[in-house]
């Protein structure tokens, strides 16, 4: 892992670097600035460093990478983040460490070290470890099992959430034959008719990796799972898991424990995704009594249907798999959950209140890497039900004596299915008067007549479909989608968001002082009680609202007494929670019960704006309610 690492500061030039390489394209500096939470005049300092390089390219638009010099990365240190992994990981592998030699090593203060481990025991805490004091050295104390998931969660860190594969995991332990152990798993499984999908195959080799790469140090864990309730497994994975430890141990030359051998079955079994003759999991009556209940829960509390096909059973498999891990205080990495929170803020918050009321009806404990299982198995039926209620309703007025009114409405629904729901065929404009549609109409498709019908939009085409008549109809969907979603997205926010729910903070403040300043006045205006403050602190406890640059705190329960919210803008940044999240805009949300659809409708507008970085760097720059919502307004 990290050995040997020397820095004296966060390197933000290297962040900026890996930055412009990650989003090929032009940015500026306002943008930038927000991404790094640093300021302009910082970017333009670090930015000429790099140019100098030629590391990146710059012009009026701003700055970009260099493609040509894409595998040739300017960063030399690493930062007090890394600095961290390397003295946790070390801490896992030596009895103990002496403070002044981390400070020669790392080139340190010893009080700068000392915040450094004051950290660290933060995070362990968090593995049920505890980093304890004793004069000048420091140990890490604990079970050897919690020590190897410390080790697991420094590897997916440094990989900064992305997929961890063999090499990656080679890399990291070069005494363990990882390569060959791969190879092996997959013929194992193979032969087995067992199937691993990417993350359980990896979430395997991972583990496996880390117990060998252990045992040859000589830490062995004892008897400390001997009182975990095995997972109900069939033959088949169960000869695939002692075959699979049976060939490590001879290929490593190692010896596993008893309790080891235990601790890996749990594992290997827990990854399992299901087999590819076989995929009826047996699922218990009880959970989908329990799957029933969390689909009825999000209807409720969003809006959102979830009984699509299939998904109530491929759902139910996951939660009782879900429900078996927790029970055995065993958690699933995702690697995916950083960029799920971001790029899916909706589909996210979702899982949330499953995995809150999974909470409740079960006393369980549900993990974010876990949460973000449960948006990825959500995730399709949430934007399915999502965009059909953004598809437009469209009518066909069509001649009666056309002989292929049926089939021109199958081709008209099917290169248009993303866009459109054709409510009725008629035939004349009288009727397209006589009618009473469950939605109004957002345009007429008029075929082969051109009468004027001045009360709504319309477009004219041949019933051949040519290119041109579906460039007609594309441009006429484009047109009428957006300024929908222009006009119902500034209502939106001039109901939720009135001017008086509007600040510009320029001091510094952390999440819990701008709760208490909001709160207090949102109780004065009797939109919400008292005890709406610790409702915001309980759905943060859950997980963090905040995404990016932008969070959007809100209480689960919708108790609000009134329907409101407020936007706070920090130019200088708000420390968002323990983590050293930074953000720059808040919309800080109330919702009453009964409006709990505007709520969602709000919810997914604000997050498509908020994802994109250049965005929030525009929307800082306001200083004026009206400017503001006139900016989200045209961001849309």
């Amino acid at each position: 892992m990290l050995r040997g690492l020397k820095i004296l500061q966060k390197d933000h030039k290297a962040e900026l670097w890996r930055y412009l390489q990650a989003n090929p394209g032009w940015h500026t500096t306002s943008e930038l600035a927000v991404v790094l939470g640093i300021s302009v005049r910082s970017i333009r300092r670090y930015a000429k460093e790099l140019i100098e390089t030629e590391a990146i390219l710059t012009s009026r638009q701003g700055y970009q990478s260099n493609q040509a010099k894409k595998s040739e990365s300017p960063a030399t240190t690493t930062s007090y983040t890394n600095i961290q992994r390397v003295i946790v990981n070390e801490l896992t592998q030596n009895q103990q460490l002496n403070i002044y030699d981390l400070t020669e090593r790392f080139y340190l203060s010893e009080s700068t070290l000392v915040k450094l481990l004051h950290r660290i025991q933060k995070y362990v805490h968090s593995f049920d470890l505890k980093l304890v004091q004793a004069g000048d050295n420091w140990s890490l104390q604990g079970r050897e099992l919690d020590k190897r998931r410390v080790i697991s969660d420094i590897l997916y860190q440094e990989s900064e959430q992305t997929f961890i594969g063999t090499e990656a995991i080679q890399a990291s332990f070069p005494d363990v034959s990882v390569v060959k152990i791969a190879t092996n798993l997959k013929a194992l499984a193979r032969q087995a008719n067992i199937y691993l999908n990417v993350f359980d195959f990896n979430n395997i080799l991972l583990h496996v990796a880390i117990a060998t790469h252990r045992t040859k140090e000589g830490y062995q864990p004892i008897s400390e799972v001997d009182q975990l309730k095995k997972p109900v497994a069939k033959a088949t994975q169960l000869a695939f898991t002692q075959q699979l430890i049976a060939s490590i141990e001879k290929s490593e030359q190692v010896q596993f424990s008893s309790a080891e051998r235990d601790s890996l079955c749990l594992i290997i079994q827990f990854s399992i995704t299901r087999q590819h003759v076989d995929l009826d999991d047996n699922v218990q009556p009880t959970t989908m009594a329990l799957v029933d209940d969390l689909i009825k829960y999000v209807n409720t509390m969003l809006n959102i249907d979830l009984r699509v096909l299939n998904f109530r059973e491929q759902f139910a498999i996951h939660i009782q798999r879900l429900l078996v891990r927790s029970s055995q205080g065993y958690v699933e990495r995702n690697p995916m959950t950083a960029r799920i929170r971001k790029s899916s803020p909706i589909i996210y918050e979702c899982a949330v209140l499953i995995s809150n009321r999974l909470a409740k009806l079960n006393g369980v404990t549900i993990e974010d890497d876990e949460i973000a299982y449960i948006a990825m198995h959500i995730g399709n039926a949430v934007s399915e039900y999502i965009n059909d209620l953004h598809k437009l309703y469209v009518v066909v007025l069509m001649p009666d004596y056309q002989g292929d009114n049926e089939n021109f409405i199958s081709r008209l629904e099917r290169l248009f299915s993303q866009d459109i729901v054709i409510g009725k065929l008629v035939h004349t404009p009288e009727q397209l008067q006589q009618y009473d549609y469950p939605r109004s109409i957002d345009f007429v498709v008029q075929v082969n007549s051109e009468y004027t019908l001045p009360a709504v939009r319309y477009t004219n085409i041949s019933q051949f479909l040519t290119q041109a008549d579906y460039r007609r109809v594309e441009r006429l969907v484009a047109d009428i989608k957006h300024t929908q979603e222009k006009l119902t997205f500034t209502a939106n926010l001039r109901e939720f968001f009135p001017a008086d729910n509007f600040l510009i903070l320029d001091q510094e403040c952390s999440r819990d002082q701008l709760f208490k300043t909001v709160c207090e006045q949102l109780v004065r205006k009797q939109v919400v009680t008292n005890s709406f403050i610790q409702q915001l602190i309980e759905r943060e406890q859950l997980s963090s609202t905040a995404f990016g640059r932008v969070a959007i705190p809100h209480s689960l329960q919708m108790s609000a007494l009134k329907t409101q919210g407020y936007v706070i803008l920090a130019p200088n940044g708000i420390q968002w929670g323990d983590h050293g999240t930074e953000v720059n805009v808040v919309f800080l949300l109330a919702v009453n019960q009964a409006h709990k659809q505007a709520y969602r409708n709000i919810f997914d507008d604000l997050s498509q704006v908020a994802v994109d970085p250049k965005n929030i760097a525009e929307l800082i720059k306001m200083t004026s309610y009206e400017d503001f919502i006139g900016e989200l307004a045209a961001l849309l």
